[in-house]
């Protein structure tokens, strides 16, 4: 029986590692395909990977959001949302990210203007631990954008991400 809880202890902490190093590489993507240094992202990665990885331990995190916005305004010029479900896909060995897809997807989306920045967002559930580097934030407003669901985007065994975007 430990064997077992092992193996799943490490193929679930594989997982969530995997899943962190591709929602890295994918929020670089989305970054640097809407013509913005993800400078900024790889500047605070330690700290953004940091949550990641407490919050995936726990379950409690349900979302990364990527929001571009002109700084001093209290609306968002574009957004993405990676809802992340820790149900995964069920197969072991399951680990893939889709690059051509997403690709895609970036070019249906709509484009923040150049003079934009952008922050990263990690939502929780309630009862989340609390995690150095983090405090409590509001989304800046959708305005007029609608919400269009992509899919998925990472897949393992025990966890998966989703693209969402707004236009």
């Amino acid at each position: 029986m430990s064997t077992h809880t092992y193996s799943h202890v490490f193929n679930q902490v594989h997982s969530f590692v995997f899943l962190s190093d591709n929602m890295r590489n994918v929020l670089r993507e989305v970054i640097r395909e809407n013509g913005i240094s993800p400078d900024k992202l790889m500047q605070e990665w330690s700290t953004i990977e940091r949550g990641i990885r407490a919050w995936l331990d726990s379950g409690h995190l349900n979302n990364i959001v990527v929001e571009f916005f002109k700084p001093g305004s209290l609306v968002a010029d574009a957004r993405w949302d990676f809802p992340i479900r820790h149900t995964g896909s069920g197969v072991v060995d399951d680990m893939w990210l889709d690059k051509n897809y997403l690709r895609q997807v970036i070019a249906k989306s709509k484009r923040p203007s150049s003079d934009c920045t952008y922050r990263i967002l990690l939502c929780t559930d309630d009862g989340a631990p609390e995690v150095s580097g983090f405090t409590r934030c509001s989304f800046l407003s959708t305005g007029q954008m609608t919400a269009r669901q992509a899919g998925t985007v990472i897949a393992t065994g025990h966890v998966t991400a989703s693209a969402t975007y707004w236009r």
